[in-house]
């Protein structure tokens, strides 16, 4: 173990590497900051280029933008009152009024310090747990992997859409998705429609990029540009450490919230943000601060919003369940290098998973140092961006990308229909995530499924009798009747 370590660090350390590290957590703050792009934007154009680096360049790479875009949407937030992510907009609640009264340093300073401890509490949980889970993953098999997909699948659509309805027939539609192509067992296309591409099924890259990529973009052309200017005069942002001691545990409460919301399945960042919020808001002595500058408020955002990077990185290395969009996409790009996420990959590829949790570790170092001394310069940067230009631009890289990728024009096409689909889904209130997650899981559903039904006395108990399939069915049930239960009061509430 520790020879493997000790190479995973030589690795990481390598100049080549570790210049590439330093670029992507700059490219990533940058992405944040700047309104409109997000962080599954930046990860999904990088996606296709993946095919060109090694497996170490490529997660390197992706774990350093995925770090730096959580924490970029910050300051915009905070300077300027335009949350450069969805992630940040409880951050601008607070830190907005702190720049109006003069304390816009003492705002960065704090959301830069909660970011990186909040984030690096997040890989201690990453390191520990991920091993452990993978251990006990070992011993899942078909009915196990078959609940888990079909919870992880629940979870997403319950909990990512108002809509009980609209989630549970956007999760179907992805599930239909997956079935696409030539049957596991016997040759037999399903539903190709005669054209000759599709018999291999619809690729993960260009429909998840089409979907969570390409249909931002699309949302995005039509936004006005921001225009304010970042105050030249911000001072107190190295010194703001001097408020942490106070506000400790703030900090671990909703470090521990983050972590805990990224490993559920679809949940993400903005949500734990909201989450940490309200929590310190109902257990502070000052409830009246809250929405006019208070340090509480942004350092529950920041810390929450940042733990929820390693969190979500736990499902999908160990179980091959992504926790939210961009490990998604971050999915996509390791099933590209040739590597199946699951416990097999802590036994194969246990370099790898290490050379991961030192690359999130070093990102959230680096988010203190480039916060610290560079957020003035990077939001002014940012701020420079003009959507009704890049947004065309970052259009043209997720549509071409793809085709590039597998060296084929039907991929391009592919991506710009599924651009389309999740527009359009967005626009009527389905959840483009369980479009997407059912997609990938549908595959994963079908073959445990399949290899459960072979297991001697095969049936229904089976699943109810293995401890692990248990409970993940029983979780699933719960969750499906308590959001039933949700449904039908909102509607007797509405008639």
């Amino acid at each position: 173990m520790e020879e493997i370590i000790m190479q995973s660090l030589g690795i990481v350390f390598q100049p080549m590497l570790f210049v590439t590290l330093l670029g992507s957590v700059f490219l990533g703050i940058l992405v944040g900051a700047a309104p409109g792009l997000t962080s599954t934007i930046a990860i999904g154009l990088l996606v296709p280029i993946t095919f060109t680096m090694s497996k170490y360049s490529a997660f390197v790479a992706m774990c350093g933008i995925y770090c730096g875009s959580i924490y970029g949407g910050s300051i915009t937030a905070i300077l300027m009152n335009v949350p450069g992510t969805p992630t940040a907009a409880v951050t601008a609640i607070e830190g907005w009024p702190m720049t109006q009264k003069g304390e816009g340093g003492t705002a960065l300073g704090l959301a830069t310090y909660s970011s990186s401890l909040g984030g690096m509490f997040s890989c201690v949980v990453l390191v520990f747990l991920s091993l452990k889970l993978a251990a006990v993953a070992t011993l899942f098999a078909g009915p196990e992997y078959f609940s888990l997909c079909l919870l992880a699948m629940v979870v997403v659509f319950t909990l990512s859409c108002q809509s009980f309805v609209k989630g549970i027939l956007a999760t179907a539609f992805g599930v239909l998705l997956s079935t696409v192509g030539l049957d596991l067992v016997s040759p037999f296309p399903r539903f190709t429609f005669g054209i000759q591409e599709l018999a291999i099924g619809i690729p993960e890259v260009p429909a998840t990029i089409g979907l969570l990529c390409v249909a931002e973009a699309f949302r995005m052309i039509s936004r006005p540009p921001s225009s304010s200017g970042v105050e030249r005069n911000i001072t107190g942002i190295i010194s703001a450490y001097k408020y942490l001691p106070k506000h400790w545990f703030n900090l671990l409460r909703s470090s521990v919230i983050g972590s805990i919301i990224g490993i559920l399945p679809g949940l993400g960042a903005t949500m734990a943000s909201f989450m940490a919020y309200g929590e310190a808001k109902r257990s502070s002595k000052h409830p009246e601060e809250f929405c006019n500058g208070s340090k509480e408020g942004l350092i529950a955002s920041e810390s929450a919003n940042n733990a929820v990077t390693g969190g979500a990185l736990i499902p999908m290395l160990t179980l091959g369940i992504p926790g939210d969009s961009n490990t998604l996409m971050m999915m996509s790009a390791m099933l590209i290098q040739g590597l199946v996420p699951g416990p097999a990959l802590f036994h194969e590829q246990l370099d790898l998973v290490y050379v991961i949790f030192f690359a999130m570790i070093l990102s959230n170092i680096l988010i203190l140092v480039f916060g610290l001394f560079l957020s003035t310069m990077i939001g002014k940067l940012a701020m420079m961006a003009d959507n009704r230009y890049l947004m065309p631009a970052v259009l043209l890289l997720s549509i071409v990308g793809p085709s590039i990728s597998y060296g084929h024009i039907y991929y391009f096409w592919l991506t710009i229909a599924f651009g389309f689909i999740g527009y359009f889904l967005e626009k009527g209130g389905f959840p483009v995530l369980s479009v997407a997650m059912a997609l990938i899981l549908g595959p994963i559903m079908e073959k445990s499924l399949r290899s459960a039904l072979m297991l001697p006395n095969a049936g229904i108990a089976m699943f109810f009798s293995r401890p692990f399939s248990m409970v993940f069915l029983v979780t699933a049930i719960i969750f499906l009747i308590y959001n039933l239960r949700r449904e039908f009061k909102s509607r007797r509430c509405c008639s």
